[in-house]
């Protein structure tokens, strides 16, 4: 398996200049329909996070230049010209833009962490 992988680490480093990443046209809060694209040389996975009307939770993912990465850009959003300003957070690894894993990791901690503690002050109590 190690010759395997270092075969793949090889190859990916050849390949270095195309990173995959997920893509996302236009999704709203975390409800996004997620594809995968290769990207063009030099581009960088991002995921962008908008804000329109202060209200509406705009995400978009995909490729982008590296000099667009966490620069605020004004999106012009529909006909009714809804404008929304964007900041693009960048990564360099495949698919590391991904919308959903930290999130979700991060909460079961917080369940787990709130559990504990509750469990923990249900144990204390229930002694006395």
């Amino acid at each position: 398996a190690n010759l395997e992988q270092l075969m793949e680490s090889v190859e990916f480093e050849e390949e270095e200049e195309f990173l995959e990443c997920f893509r996302c046209d236009l999704g709203f809060w975390d409800a996004c329909y997620t594809t995968e694209t290769n990207c063009s040389h030099g581009e960088l996975c991002y995921t962008g996070r908008g804000k329109a009307a202060d209200t509406l939770d705009i995400k978009t993912l995909g490729c982008v230049k590296a000099e667009e990465c966490s620069v605020e850009t004004t999106v012009e959003l529909f006909s009714n010209k809804t404008i929304f300003v964007m900041t693009k957070h960048c990564c360099d690894t495949p698919f590391c833009n991904t919308s959903h894993k930290l999130p979700i990791t991060t909460l079961l901690y917080l369940i787990m962490a709130v559990l504990t503690s509750w469990h923990l002050t249900e144990a204390s109590t229930g002694s006395q």
